[in-house]
């Protein structure tokens, strides 16, 4: 996990602070003592398992992180972001994220957020 220093320190200098399916491959290999099959494995069951549960329109909860659903969007219009003209934009399926209680808060004692608000 990228502690908040390390986090406020790269915000400050403009550095995109990122994690992709290696690194959490590399977390499980460190924390869990897996090696580098077991981890991608376990990886891609998670997002096998997440994108499977999401595609049947099931909801899915991950305690103090959040929550995810799959919500229709109606017909609507919408404005050419080219041409500035009105159009029809068609109804659409999105995933909506809820973050979780944890998550919040975690972000919320960020330095670099909290002062922002103020």
């Amino acid at each position: 996990m990228v502690e908040h220093t390390e986090i406020i320190h790269h915000y400050e200098h403009n550095v995109e602070v990122h994690m992709d399916k290696t690194d959490l491959i590399e977390r499980l290999k460190s924390e869990m003592g897996y090696s580098e099959e077991e981890a991608s494995r376990v990886v891609d069951a998670m997002m096998e398992s997440l994108t499977e549960s999401l595609s049947h329109g099931d909801k899915i909860t991950l305690p103090g992180i959040g929550s995810m659903a799959v919500v229709d969007r109606a017909h609507r219009k919408g404005v050419d972001p080219q041409t500035g003209e009105a159009m029809d934009m068609p109804p659409e399926r999105e995933i909506r994220f809820s973050p979780g209680k944890r998550l919040k808060d975690a972000l919320m004692s960020l330095d670099f957020i909290t002062k922002s608000l103020e």
